[in-house]
């Protein structure tokens, strides 16, 4: 037997219990207690795309939804295409099989049809084009992010811009989720799904840092190159949308629009190997030419000569150009299949809950971490059983959360036997935190007390600003935001007395972008001048609310600063009462342009304030004025670019 025939009998053996009750339904009991009956249908196959070559009888580069021909997959995303019609082909092949008939065959051949069978074939109630799904991980992270950094890495080469590229790449900052780079882009000899989409959230910012300051004749190539890369990251994150609406489809319809008005700029990188072949063949026989006129010409003046090698090697690198750019193309499969993702968000709801990195993505949890627990010696026993326990545990943690909402007054599992479950199952050691609907949301939270901090001089040493100049913020941070009956003394000698304790580390929740109950935790981190973890200082990056939202242009009243130090003052006011202030000093920067999005990078510029010396730009601000962590690209001379494609809230709220 072929290997067809075997793939085509495991289809119907799966296949046909499903067909009786396809056809005939099943008695089943729903949700509300009520028996009806049911027509199960197979709505979606979850595969690459060469698993769905195979399954559905496809040519390479063949579309599974509709006849769009190899010559055209990289064209405009406005063109249509028929939609593929499986049942005509299953008549065609078997009149084929029947009569011989040539033509049958390459009438199939034409659309891209292998005589192969395609094994959802004769499934009942099933629109065979419309079990495809769009499928993230392999299409875009490792489909398109991959082509799109081989044309990039060729691109920056040809400038002279890789050692920028590398220097900012390594210069990233810390973020919740996303792993920063310890090696330069070129160092890295593996990248996988993690590691692309991990790409996905900086690769603007940092292309954009690396092509500044262009001359004048790299400024309309560095132009369209980032406004490329722009339109598919920001598709690529309108795609992992949880739900849509018109306008959002719209969007996405634009950026991909976008993508394809641009992507010329790398065409010339788009080439294979004989083409190169070819370019270099052209480029000797051209060098070859100008030797040959040299010698025949005899002795030639220096200022003649080097005007002959110049004007040879203009035209070598011209028409090294017109070949690459004649012979390549952008005719490959997984950019063709960006123009159905709207359409199956239309038909079928959002694209992340079909893709394929929900089950790569669990080989972890099911596979991957049982086997690096066991000892090796039947490691697949192994495994199942500690899966099995990992699964068991996770359920009556779920019960006990349930039981804890229904009684708030009952004991429930620790905080702190829960972060340990979670380490050691090798989940998240920051799981989100879900509240009730309606409920209180999360508080912020001071951690990390510094020890034997207990006056204004000792922060003042750790902090390494003067007390005179604490003192002077404090006093502006109390009549702006203070009322009159808690505002603080300006009294110096009052503000030394007042207890104080510092910290190094200010917990965040934030609101999960499309959720109305869950919330991750950012955790804001200061070290001053101590290194953070055996490494270099570590101060991060924060969001602090300034101003009214109609204030700083797309940051909407909001501007980055850099989170300096943390801590907790304790006043006396009026009765005896005791007010707690918990404050952060932060380095509050400048957005340039008025906060205006740069057309050509669609991201927003900051800066140091302007004739303000080192740490003499710190503010002093109530913590509750800090949203959450902000992720800021180097771009030079006190400079940075606000990276808002770092996650799906970011992206939403800066634009």
């Amino acid at each position: 037997m072929t290997n067809d025939e075997i793939l085509e009998g495991v289809f119907s053996l799966i296949f046909e219990p499903l067909e009786a009750i396809t056809k005939f339904g099943k008695e089943m009991v729903c949700s509300d207690g009520s028996v009806r009956r049911c027509f199960p249908v197979l709505a979606a196959w979850i595969a690459d795309h060469a698993e769905n070559e195979m399954l559905h009888g496809l040519k390479r580069m063949g579309c599974a939804v509709c006849e769009a021909p190899v010559e055209r997959l990289g064209s405009d995303a406005e063109e249509v295409y028929p939609t593929r019609d499986y049942e005509k082909y299953a008549r065609i092949a078997q009149q084929y099989f029947d009569t011989g008939d040539e033509e049958f065959a390459n009438s199939l051949s034409a659309v891209g049809i292998k005589m192969d069978r395609n094994v959802f074939t004769g499934i009942s109630r099933v629109t065979i084009p419309h079990l495809f799904k769009p499928d993230i991980l392999h299409n875009v992270y490792l489909g398109l992010f991959k082509h799109m950094m081989q044309w990039i890495e060729d691109f920056l080469k040809k400038h002279d811009r890789q050692d920028i590229f590398d220097e900012v790449w390594k210069s990233l900052p810390p973020y919740p989720g996303f792993f920063v780079p310890r090696k330069a882009y070129r160092e890295v000899t593996q990248w996988q799904g993690k590691e692309m989409r991990n790409l996905g959230r900086c690769i603007l910012g940092v292309l954009a840092s690396a092509l500044r300051r262009p001359a004048p004749a790299q400024q309309v190539p560095f132009r369209n190159a980032m406004r490329c890369v722009r339109a598919l990251v920001d598709f690529s994150l309108m795609a992992q949308y949880q739900s849509h609406t018109p306008e959002t489809l719209g969007y996405m319809e634009q950026y991909l629009k976008d993508f394809h008005h641009h992507k010329d700029v790398f065409q010339e990188f788009r080439t294979s190997k004989r083409t190169r072949e070819d370019a270099d063949a052209n480029d000797e026989r051209l060098r070859l030419e100008l030797d040959r006129q040299l010698k025949n010409v005899g002795r030639v003046p220096p200022v003649r000569r080097r005007q002959l090698l110049d004007a040879n090697r203009m035209q070598r690198v011209g028409e090294r150009e017109d070949i690459l750019r004649s012979q390549s193309h952008f005719n490959f499969i997984k950019l063709h299949l960006l123009v159905h993702y709207c359409s199956h968000v239309r038909r079928f709801g959002n694209i992340p809950m079909y893709s394929t990195d929900v089950g790569e993505l669990a080989h972890k949890v099911q596979i991957k971490e049982g086997y690096r627990r066991s000892n090796k010696n039947d490691a697949a026993r192994q495994i199942l059983f500690y899966y099995d326990r990992v699964h068991a545990v996770s359920m009556r943690m779920l019960t006990v959360h349930a039981l804890q909402a229904q009684k708030p007054d009952c004991e429930g599992l620790s905080g702190d036997a829960e972060r340990a479950f979670l380490r050691e199952a090798g989940q998240s050691q920051s799981p989100t935190r879900p509240t009730q609907a309606g409920g209180p949301r999360p508080k912020r939270l001071l951690r990390s007390r510094y020890a034997n901090v207990d006056s204004f001089r000792q922060l003042s040493r750790n902090l390494d600003i003067p007390v005179e100049r604490i003192f002077e913020e404090l006093v502006r941070y109390s009549r702006r935001s203070l009322s009159d009956h808690h505002r603080l003394t300006e009294e110096d000698e009052k503000l030394r007395a007042m207890p104080v304790e510092q910290f190094g580390q200010l917990e965040i929740p934030v609101q999960v972008f499309q959720e109305t109950d869950l919330y991750d935790m950012h955790h804001a981190r200061t070290t001053g001048k101590k290194p953070f973890r055996n490494g270099a200082p570590r101060n991060d990056w924060v969001w602090v609310t300034v101003g009214s939202t109609s204030e700083f242009g797309a940051l909407r009243g909001r501007l980055p600063g850099k989170l300096c130090g943390l801590f907790k003052l304790r006043t006396d006011t009026v009765g005896s009462a005791k007010t707690v202030h918990r404050l952060a000093v932060v380095e509050i920067l400048q957005s340039q342009n008025s906060g205006r999005i740069v057309d050509t990078h669609g991201l927003v510029k900051v800066s140091k304030r302007r004739g303000t010396s080192e740490r003499n730009d710190i503010w002093i601000v109530d913590i509750m004025t800090i949203s959450s962590l902000a992720h800021l690209i180097p771009e030079g001379d006190g400079q940075w670019l606000v990276n808002s494609r770092i996650d799906l809230r970011t992206f939403n709220e800066v634009y």
